[in-house]
């Protein structure tokens, strides 16, 4: 690899971190948007985790990875369980574009520079959901998705706690 694309490479990592964290809105989430944020955030860490085992350096990553994965398939099997009975709300079928290209990106990268992305992707996302989920748990208006915030919360807040503890190079 040339030290001009190395370079590049390493210089998009906080780019990346930028694209991961969405929004938070100061008025609190429609049910949709709510469901919307979170399945694509599963969808977004689930297919990010595959890229790790894949590419990544660092065992730590790899083991906080593999938690990811499972942690976030099942809440978006609870999520789908909900949104199942009813007819009010959709699921996205994929990721938005913001995540579909961070994905990209982060599957241009390998080892190091992988990793440093990919922590700071995490942070970001995960800080993002705890902020998200904590808020619609308490001010939510839907009563069922009000209660899988309060349920979901204390597990994207473990992951975000953990994603601040993993080294951002090896």
């Amino acid at each position: 690899m040339t030290r001009t694309r190395r370079a590049f490479l390493a210089g998009i990592a906080p780019a990346l971190a930028t694209l991961a964290v969405a929004p938070v809105a100061l008025a609190k989430p429609s049910p949709q948007d709510l469901v919307n944020q979170v399945a694509v955030a599963n969808m977004f860490c689930i297919e990010s985790a595959t890229l790790a085992l894949k590419q990544s350096s660092s065992s730590a990553i790899k083991d906080y990875a593999h938690r990811l994965a499972d942690d976030h398939a099942t809440i978006a099997s609870s999520l789908r369980r909900i949104i199942a009975r009813r007819s009010d709300i959709a699921l996205p079928d994929r990721p938005d574009t913001r995540h579909l290209d961070l994905l990209r990106d982060l599957g241009a990268l390998q080892g190091g520079d992988f990793d440093k992305a990919y922590v700071e992707a995490q942070r970001g996302t995960h800080h993002t959901l705890s902020l998200l989920l904590e808020a619609y748990a308490r001010d939510g208006e839907d009563p069922e998705l009000k209660a899988f915030a309060a349920d979901a919360f204390p597990r994207f807040k473990a992951l975000e706690q953990k994603a601040q503890e993993l080294p951002l190079s090896p």
